[in-house]
């Protein structure tokens, strides 16, 4: 397994002001993002997540791009594996809210699922 995989925000998405859940017109969105971390996420110990020069992440494209990590795998697994380095307070106040609001939608699903 490889030590690390950096993925630049900024570079991929080509925007200060990265928005958009979905890449359907054929720029990057922020499932752009996911797919990166989940293709490369058995391949190496360590997913850098850099932001440098993001102002401002719009609330789909963080939790595409992020919080729905958590629909297939637990939020130890992406504490130990995603890491961002360079994040400003504002990006990790975005993440922190994106990330408890996809647990809980989840949490919300799978008691659905059981009642049914």
């Amino acid at each position: 397994m490889e030590d690390e995989f950096k993925i630049n925000v900024y570079e991929i998405m080509g925007t200060s002001t990265p928005a958009g859940r979905t890449s359907e017109d054929g720029y990057p969105a922020g499932d752009t993002i996911k797919n990166l971390i989940l293709e490369n996420w058995d391949k190496y110990e360590k997913l850098s997540i850099y932001v440098e020069g993001i102002v401002q992440m719009t609330k789909p494209f963080v939790d595409e791009a992020f919080a729905k990590v958590l629909e297939t795998h637990s939020l130890d697994e992406f504490n130990q594996k995603l890491h961002f380095p360079d994040a400003n307070d504002r990006i990790v106040g975005s993440l922190n809210g994106a990330i408890k609001l996809r647990l809980k939608i989840i949490k919300m699903h799978k008691e659905r699922e059981e009642q049914a």
